[in-house]
Formats: structure tokens, sequence, C-alpha cells
């Protein structure tokens, strides 16, 4: 990946546009669910340009199905294991497992709010992904020479999801945390696929486990 070169556009990019993505989908309850997504693309489209966007999301390298079944597995086993940890020591003295918020209102709304949910929730998923590599491939682009430059950006990614994911979870840091650690084999999956698709499917997949049961009912 070339250097992003420091223009005015980047500096938008850093200083207003993400900054304000991640305050609009911690704090605004639903809208701020498109935040991610419009402030993911535009912050991308100033930074790489049109051409360099369309390669990021070019179809993934074959064969990527095992690769991706064992990412999506890792997802859930983090999650597992952490939950378990927290429960067992009771870390902030939680009696139970808290689940995303939009996710539980799911059960309790009628079919139509539903759908609507279901559609912003789908554009946040993908959001997330193009906003932490709007994050992180620049990041990446001034670090490529230093070892652990990618261990370092998945690191960043991991604790931003976390943030992210502040108002889902009741502002509940240790959940947060998890969600954030989860996420990691899902930014590994951009390097493994060599797109961003690869994150974006697996997070979708991952999150649709937990979406389609509240959609039932």
């Amino acid at each position: 990946m070339n250097l992003v070169k420091i223009t005015s556009k980047v500096v938008l990019s850093y200083f207003f546009i993400i900054p304000f993505s991640f305050y609009c989908a911690v704090t605004v309850p639903y809208v701020g669910l498109l935040t991610s997504f419009l402030g993911g693309i535009i912050s991308l489209l100033l930074m790489f340009g049109s051409q360099q966007v369309f390669l990021l999301l070019k179809p993934m390298n074959k064969p990527f199905l095992w690769q991706m079944v064992r990412l999506l597995v890792l997802a859930f086993l983090i999650r597992l294991v952490l939950v378990w940890i927290m429960v067992m020591f009771d870390f902030q003295n939680t009696d139970n497992v808290i689940g995303n918020g939009y996710i539980t209102q799911l059960v309790h709304a009628d079919i139509v709010t539903k759908l609507i949910l279901l559609v912003l929730l789908l554009i946040e998923m993908t959001g997330e992904e193009l906003l932490l590599a709007s994050v992180i491939l620049p990041m990446l682009s001034y670090l490529k020479k230093w070892n652990y430059s990618w261990i370092f950006s998945v690191f960043i990614g991991s604790l931003l999801f976390s943030l992210m994911h502040l108002y889902a979870y009741d502002f509940n840091i240790c959940f947060c945390v998890i969600a954030g650690l989860s996420h990691i084999p899902m930014i590994q999956a951009w390097k493994v696929t060599n797109s961003l698709r690869g994150g974006i499917y697996i997070h979708i997949f991952y999150n649709m486990i937990s979406i389609f049961p509240a959609l039932l009912l």
C-alpha cells in the first residue's frame, strides 16, 4: 500500500469525519448506525480515491472459504472464553450476560420495526469495517517497515471497535472489550482474503447468528 500523503482531505477525515462518525455511533441511537458507513466510505474516498477504494473492496482471493470459516469460529471462541472468564470471576459484579441492546430490542419490536432495524444493522456492520479501515490502513502505510505494524494496527482497531459499542452494551466496559477482542479475526480477514469484503462478510454472518432468532420471536 502506498504511503498516504498528508493533505487537507486526510486531515479533514482524521480530525473531523472519523471522530464525528465514532461519536454519533456511540451516542446517537439508530441514526448513529448510519454514520459509521457514511463516515467510513467518505474518509476512504478522500484518502485513497475511488480507484483504490474499489481495489480495497475487490473480490476475495481464492481459496477463501476455509480461511473464513476458521476466522469465524475463532471469533466465537474468543467471545465464549472471555464471557466465561468474566462470569466466573464476576467482573463488575455481573449477574448475567448483557446482550447487544439493538438485538435485544428486535425481540419486542413489531415486524416493520424489525425490518427497518435489520437494514440499519446490516449497513452498520459494513460501515464499522469501512470506518476501522479508514483509521487502520493509513496507519499501516506509515508503519509498514515496522515488523509489528500489523499487530499494532489490529490492536488499535480492536480498541476502536470496543468504543463503538458503548451504547449497544449499555456502557458496560467489559462487554465492549469482549466485542473488540472478538473482532480481531474480522480485521485479520482483510489480510487473509486481501479484501475488506472478508471482514465485512464474517462480521455480518457473526452477528446474523444472534439477530436471526430475534427476528423470529
